[in-house]
C-alpha cells in the first residue's frame, strides 16, 4: 500500500517537502498531511533524510516534518479501529479494477494502494477470526494472561516486531485485535503501541548510513524524538491511560477505539511538547552528533 502511494506521489512529496517547510509549524502540518496521504511515516522520514543529505532541507525543517509524520501515520490505526475491515474484499476488488483498467500510471498506483489497504483489512479479519482458537488453547491463553498484562514486555515486543516488519501500522493493528479480544490489558496494549513508535525508527537509521552528518542528525532526530516521548509517556503511563480513556469515552466512543486514540493522542502530545523546544532540540542534536575530523 505505502509503496504504491509513494510511487504515485513521490515527485509531489519531494516538491511539497521542499516548498512548504519554511517554518517548523508549517513543516509539521506538511509532514502530517503527506504522511496521511502516503500512509507511511517511514517513507516520509527516509525522503526527508535524503533531502537533508542533498542540502534541499535544513535540519530544523526536517525535525518539523518528523513531528508531522508521526501524527499522520496514526490515520491507518484510526481506519483499522472502525468497522471498515468488513468491506475488505470489496476494497481489494475495486483496487484491482482501478489498477488494471487505468491508463494513467499514477491512477494505477493508487489502485494498487487501495488493494494493499484492502489486504491489510483482510489480514485483520483473519487475525480476529483466529482469536477464539487462541482462547480455546489453554497454554497459549495462559501465556497471554501472564505476560499480556506487562507494559514493559509489551514495549519490548512492540519495538522488536516493528523493527522486523518495518510497519508500525501493522503492529498497532495487531495490538487493536489482541486488546479488543481481551487477550492483553490496556496498559500492556499501550506498551506495545509505544514500542511501535521506537521500532519504526530503524529504517531512517539504515537510510542515513554513509550519508552526510546532517542526514545522520535527521535520522537521530527521529529516533530520539520517539524515544524521549515514549520515556515520558511510560513514566506517566497511568495518567496517560486515564486521559485516553476520558477523551475516548467523553466523545461517545467505546473501548474498541482506545488503542487507535492512544496512538494519535501520544503523537499529537509529543509534537505539542517539542514544537516550542525545536531550536534547543536542534542544537542538542548538533552537539550530540558531531562530524568526525
Amino acid at each position: 500500500m505505502s509503496t504504491s502511494l509513494e510511487k504515485a506521489n513521490i515527485r509531489r512529496m519531494k516538491k511539497y517537502l521542499s516548498l512548504f517547510t519554511a517554518k517548523v509549524p508549517l513543516a509539521t502540518l506538511t509532514g502530517t498531511v503527506l504522511t496521511a496521504l502516503v500512509q507511511s511515516s517511514t517513507a516520509i522520514t527516509v525522503i526527508t533524510v535524503g533531502l537533508v543529505n542533498s542540502g534541499m532541507l535544513k535540519l530544523t525543517q526536517a525535525v518539523g516534518i518528523i513531528y508531522g509524520a508521526n501524527i499522520g501515520t496514526t490515520i491507518t490505526a484510526q481506519l483499522m479501529s472502525f468497522k471498515l475491515t468488513n468491506g475488505a474484499f470489496v476494497i481489494i476488488v475495486l483496487g484491482i479494477l482501478i489498477a488494471f483498467f487505468s491508463k494513467r500510471k499514477s491512477l494505477a498506483n493508487m489502485g494498487w494502494a487501495l488493494t494493499g489497504l484492502g489486504i491489510m483489512f483482510a489480514g485483520l479479519n483473519i487475525l480476529n477470526s483466529g482469536v477464539p482458537y487462541i482462547k480455546e488453547n489453554q497454554n497459549i491463553y495462559e501465556l497471554f494472561r501472564i505476560y499480556g498484562q506487562n507494559p514493559i514486555i509489551g514495549l519490548l515486543i512492540g519495538m522488536v516486531t516493528t523493527m522486523l516488519v518495518q510497519s508500525s501500522s501493522a503492529t498497532v493493528g495487531l495490538t487493536i485485535v489482541l486488546f479488543n479480544a481481551g487477550l492483553i490489558g490496556f496498559e500492556s496494549a499501550l506498551g506495545l503501541t509505544l514500542g511501535d513508535n521506537i521500532g519504526t525508527c530503524i529504517t531512517a537509521q539504515l537510510s542515513s548510513i554513509g550519508a552526510s552528518i546532517w542526514a545522520k542528525r535527521t535520522a537521530w532526530a527521529h529516533t530520539l524524538y520517539n524515544v524521549i516521548g515514549v520515556i515520558i509517556a511510560f513514566i506517566l503511563l497511568a495518567p496517560f491511560a486515564s486521559m485516553v480513556q476520558a477523551i475516548t469515552y467523553g466523545i461517545g466512543q467505546d473501548k474498541t477505539r482506545l488503542i487507535a486514540n492512544a496512538h494519535t493522542i501520544f503523537n499529537i502530545l509529543s509534537a505539542v511538547i517539542f514544537l516550542p523546544l525545536t531550536k534547543y532540540y536542534v542544537k542538542f542534536l548538533e552537539w550530540l552528533i558531531r562530524e568526525n575530523k
